[in-house]
């Protein structure tokens, strides 16, 4: 069972995958590529991701992690921007970079669903527990700005949602890890030093 949704997950985040990118290949906008390239990076990385020494079977967990991972996938170019687009730019280029920092940090540890792969603790992961939610909330949150139609806004704010969702229960999964528990200690904060 845990082979055939491992085959799924990956060949549904392909399609939607391709689907995002056809569309914003062909945007007026050419900071979506921005978007992206991080969104590639993503799939890169599942697809050559290494087994899991454990994974959560949880439904809730996995109905999270799958929406949090997909739904910006249907988010597509469009709408008036309210803000200059630099502004836009610039949060997906600081996205960009923070997202590709931690996933270069975890390279085949990656996942889509609460699973321990090994507990890093170095580079990007030394400042905070999820650095790569901090870059998918950034270059998101850019290219809402850039591409503000009322679809990608209710998109987000649930993706959004279910990924505060995702970040909760994936340390309730990680934290029965003695080896995560002291990494946790040690790492105060999930998202943003000092806040959260």
């Amino acid at each position: 069972m845990g082979r055939i949704l491992d085959i799924s997950e990956r060949i549904i985040l392909v399609l939607l995958f391709a689907g995002f990118a056809w569309a914003n290949w062909r945007s007026e906008h050419l900071a979506n590529l921005l978007v992206l390239a991080t969104e590639a990076m993503t799939v890169f990385f599942i697809l050559i991701r290494r087994q899991a020494f454990s994974i959560s079977a949880q439904p809730v967990d996995w109905l999270l992690a799958l929406g949090g991972t997909m739904l910006p996938l249907v988010a597509r170019p469009g709408g008036q921007s309210f803000a200059p687009e630099v502004v836009g730019i610039v949060a997906m280029i600081g996205g960009a970079v923070v997202s590709a920092a931690a996933k270069l940090s975890l390279n085949r540890r990656f996942g889509i669903a609460p699973a321990n792969r090994g507990v890093q603790r170095n580079w990007a992961y030394s400042i905070v527990r999820h650095p790569m939610y901090v870059g998918y909330f950034m270059a998101q949150f850019g290219y809402l700005l850039i591409n503000p139609s009322p679809w990608n806004i209710g998109l987000y704010l649930a993706a959004w949602s279910l990924q505060f969702g995702r970040i909760l229960r994936e340390e309730r999964w990680l934290l029965t890890d003695p080896e995560y528990q002291a990494y946790a200690a040690s790492v105060r904060f999930r998202l943003v030093p000092g806040v959260f």
